[in-house]
């Protein structure tokens, strides 16, 4: 016999705001299992047999452990009985459990129903007074990937329930927002308002009090400035500079050939760079490198034959393609063996063997950056001295 798991949403305040069905089914049941009794609505239920999860909570360091645990234990007693399942908000939205539920319940027999609840999203967007129509991206706190960011559009923060989250919270947002960036703690989003305190980002994790309810609201990033360590932007300036009708008048005439000789200066001005041990000016010189690159793939973009997302393409394939034993389980021990693996994949490629021209000019390059870099040349006497052949040559 197959029975029946209905997971309900309890909306994300008391009972006043729980829709009238779900109150209706709510009162049904003299039996009902929740993710959490810290929630408004089950602290105000009377004459219901409440079977919660938190003890599970406690069992576990980290959440996912925890959601494992209880999706099993639900799919097990759902086998012999139909039962309804509560959890906070709406359970179709960050509900991790719901999400497991879905995908094993068959295995078990069991069929599973979701029946409403309130999202906490409209109101986190109506307390801090934002339109939601310009985009947003939603993200767990407790398990952000900061690659998933995006300045650009606003960003809802789930599961900031301490304030050991919300420091380990704004470690990661500083990588990609500045350090005094305005965002907005929101607590107990419902119908009829939110505590709202606004912050700058390093004192996110200063606050009083995290609650279950609580989030942090960051705006999108509206000032150009905090987006100059953005790739995409980057992008963007550089063909605004080579665009033929608004661009530089130097930038936008340069084709391949032209910037051939500025690659190799920018190359230099690394060298010496990394022997001075200099890393501020590391950084501007593999910045410079960087332009010539997306410089070269403008160019081209513009003639339509490729773009930055193909050299990025490109790049991406041929690494993990070449690095099996990182990215496919493959075996390697030493540089010996990987040396061997990306030989064989770089002859799998199908390419033509040719002469290594770039080989013997990069040894000769170094041999002669090496002779002349600790010597007090001006540019005329190094001229002369490498029309000379350096001094490997006299």
């Amino acid at each position: 016999m197959t029975h029946q798991l209905t997971i309900i949403g309890l909306g994300n305040y008391g009972l006043d705001e729980l829709p009238l069905g779900i109150y209706r089914l709510i009162s049904q049941q003299k039996k009902l299992y929740v993710r959490t009794t810290d929630h408004p609505v089950i602290q105000e239920l009377s004459e219901i047999d409440i079977h919660s999860f938190d003890e599970v909570y406690e069992q576990y360091d980290t959440f996912e452990p925890v959601y494992e645990s209880i999706t099993m234990r639900l799919l097990e007693r759902a086998q012999h009985e139909d039962i309804v399942y509560a959890v906070p908000g709406h359970p179709r939205v960050a509900e991790t459990t719901t999400q497991l539920l879905l995908t094993r319940a068959a295995n078990y027999n069991v069929r599973v129903v979701l029946k409403g609840g309130r999202s906490f999203i409209d109101d986190i967007f109506a307390a801090v007074n934002i339109d939601p129509n310009d985009g947003f991206t939603m993200l767990d706190a407790t398990a952000l990937d900061i690659t998933a960011l995006n300045p650009r559009t606003a960003t809802i923060m789930t599961q900031v329930y301490s304030d050991m989250v919300a420091g380990e919270l704004k470690l990661s947002l500083m990588e990609r927002y500045p350090d005094d960036f305005e965002v907005f703690i929101v607590d107990g989003a419902n119908q009829s308002g939110a505590t709202v305190t606004q912050v700058p980002l390093y004192e996110l994790d200063h606050q009083a009090a995290f609650t279950n309810l609580t989030s942090v609201f960051i705006p999108a990033v509206t000032d150009d400035t905090a987006l100059y360590g953005d790739f995409d932007f980057a992008n963007q300036v550089i063909a605004q500079l080579v665009d033929d009708e608004t661009g530089c008048p130097w930038d936008k005439v340069q084709t391949h050939d032209t910037l051939k000789r500025y690659l190799l200066e920018e190359a230099f001005e690394l060298f010496e760079a990394i022997d001075n041990e200099d890393d501020w000016h590391m950084i501007e010189e593999l910045g410079d490198i960087l332009l010539q690159v997306l410089l070269h793939a403008h160019i081209g973009q513009k003639s339509g034959y490729m773009d930055i997302r193909e050299v990025v393409t490109s790049l991406s394939d041929k690494m993990i393609r070449r690095h099996p034993h990182v990215f496919k389980g493959a075996q390697a021990d030493d540089v010996e063996d990987v040396m061997s693996i990306w030989q064989s994949e770089k002859a799998a490629e199908g390419k033509k063997t040719r002469v290594k021209f770039e080989k013997v000019f990069a040894r000769h390059f170094l041999k002669l950056y090496d002779e002349v870099k600790n010597k007090d040349f001006t540019e005329e006497t190094l001229d002369q001295y490498l029309a000379q052949g350096g001094s490997h040559e006299t």
